[in-house]
């Protein structure tokens, strides 16, 4: 078998790559000239379309970009169209992309220094940014008075740290899981070694809107979904601070392995009181992680900002820039503000960090992560810091904020629309409910998700449903900076019009969509 059949990137093929990559930027540019939020029809029929078949004998490029643009393309959500507003799940920065090529063509792997020279270098520095960016490095070797400007501690020496994730999910089950090996050091139990077996359950507390990711990961732990209990919210969605310190207290301190605090919930995007929950944790000197996977992007927010406040506060903080910094998928951190704490999770392997490279400071960040080897994420964040600089980072993130607080005064302007709460960051929850007719819940819930299928179906807008309490509701999440008012409203007359018809259909009568 000769060099060109591998397909492999070398000196022989560098014009072939040039060749290829052309090709493919010109199919995806036509899919997105098309401009089309979804054009795959039903499951069932796309289930058909999409059939593959895989033979012994291999294609030729041309062959397979054909199949691409023709079967899998125009079955894809655009996250790039304005109409795409279902979940968490925004258009990509386009240096976002040209980072994806670097990735892919240098093929670093972050689990070792010789893999990943210059690209260990990069993650450490930019990890470090975002923990200054947080004032996470505000440990001091000595606490000073700040009445006598004595210097009277020497006990809070700690330096912040982190590392680059796959997502919100791993970055929850790394400071659950360094909350739980501190919670059982500090009963005298090395949980990594020796287990779990006969050791009293710590219990760990977050909100009823909390991710299910806390729930999944206490069960990944050993610790089982049953230590995970619920703080009550308020109207909000944001946790009832004077309930989570009751809970405490039935509880004992002693017995909270976590509080887990939420910036930016998925379906609301409510964000606790980090400052009062904050206050909690250090007087119980309890593990706060906070799980701002979609709520931290409003670091860099020139407005919102202050909706965050008290995060620094936390132990370990998780985000994820493949939500509202707009880069491709996946790329998360998790930051630790005193790092001593990965010391827990560490793992000596010879052949990829072993002591004698940590005696001549050569890091190797397989030491700080749960995986082995791991794509070079960190480069899409940099590249787009660097092209953007944060304040127009910052601008395109308050854009969808102030996107979709117009689009919650359009809602509450039409009678024939139930706003379900004023937004916090940029998701709006809504249904449809013509006032001149009487539908049950049940009907309504139906009518509603419907209108969201035929939406998608139909080539319209891509609108998710969710539940809150006994409604379903529709619901738009604006990460699309370029989604307009007029967006918002075409998109709800278009919401009216698949109502009406629905209703037609379902009981023989016309309703006037105006």
């Amino acid at each position: 078998m000769g060099e060109d059949t591998l397909h492999l990137l070398n000196e022989q093929t560098s014009e072939q790559y040039r060749t290829y990559m052309q090709q493919t930027s010109a199919v995806i540019k036509q899919w997105l000239d098309d401009n089309n939020v979804y054009s795959g029809g039903t499951p069932p029929q796309l289930q058909t379309a999409t059939a593959i078949n895989i033979n012994a004998k291999g294609r030729d490029i041309e062959t397979i970009l054909a199949d691409i643009q023709a079967k899998f393309l125009p079955s894809c959500v655009s996250t790039a169209h304005s109409h795409c507003l279902a979940h968490l799940h925004p258009p990509t920065l386009l240096i976002g992309q040209i980072a994806e090529m670097i990735i892919a063509a240098t093929n670093q792997s972050m689990d070792s220094w010789n893999q990943s020279p210059a690209a260990t270098y990069i993650e450490k520095e930019l990890v470090e940014w975002l923990c200054q960016r947080w004032q996470f490095d505000t440990g001091l070797a000595v606490q000073t008075n700040a009445q006598t400007d004595v210097q009277t501690d020497s006990s809070l020496t700690y330096q912040s740290g982190g590392v680059f994730t796959s997502g919100g999910t791993q970055s929850n089950l790394m400071g659950l899981l360094l909350a739980r090996n501190k919670f059982y050091a500090a009963k005298g139990v090395d949980v990594q070694k020796e287990g779990l077996v006969g050791q009293p359950r710590g219990t760990i507390l977050c909100s009823d809107q909390a991710h299910f990711s806390i729930e999944k990961n206490a069960a990944l732990l050993g610790l089982g979904v049953q230590c995970v209990e619920k703080i009550k919210t308020d109207s909000s969605g944001a946790m009832l601070t004077s309930h989570l310190q009751q809970k405490i207290e039935e509880i004992g301190a002693d017995n909270v392995m976590a509080v887990v605090a939420t910036a930016g919930t998925t379906d609301l995007g409510a964000i606790d009181d980090l400052t009062g929950i904050a206050r909690i944790c250090r007087t119980t000197h309890i593990w706060l992680h906070v799980d701002a996977a979609w709520g931290g992007a409003l670091l860099l927010s020139q407005r919102y900002r202050h909706l965050i406040d008290g995060i620094a506060e936390a132990d370990s903080i998780t985000l994820d820039f493949h939500k509202h910094f707009f880069l491709p998928i996946s790329c998360g951190a998790f930051l630790l503000r005193d790092q001593q704490n990965f010391e827990s999770i560490r793992h000596y392997s010879e052949y990829l960090n072993s002591s004698d490279d940590e005696k001549d400071n050569i890091p190797n960040l397989v030491t700080y992560s749960l995986q082995t080897t791991r794509r070079f994420d960190a480069l899409k964040l940099w590249m787009a810091l660097d092209l953007l600089g944060t304040d127009d980072y910052g601008a395109l993130i308050d854009t969808c904020l102030d996107t979709a607080r117009q689009a919650a005064e359009l809602i509450e302007a039409n009678t024939d629309f139930v706003l379900m709460r004023q937004p916090i960051i940029s998701s709006v929850l809504f249904y449809f409910n013509p006032q001149n007719t009487v539908l049950s819940d049940k009907q309504l819930s139906l009518l509603n998700r419907q209108i969201a299928q035929d939406l998608l179906v139909n080539n319209i807008a891509n609108v998710a449903t969710t539940q809150l309490g006994q409604q379903l509701c529709l619901k738009f999440t604006i990460l699309n900076p370029n989604t307009q008012v007029s967006d918002i409203n075409t998109i709800l007359e278009q919401v009216a019009i698949a109502g009406f018809n629905r209703l037609k259909i379902s009981e023989g009568q016309h309703y006037d969509a105006t």
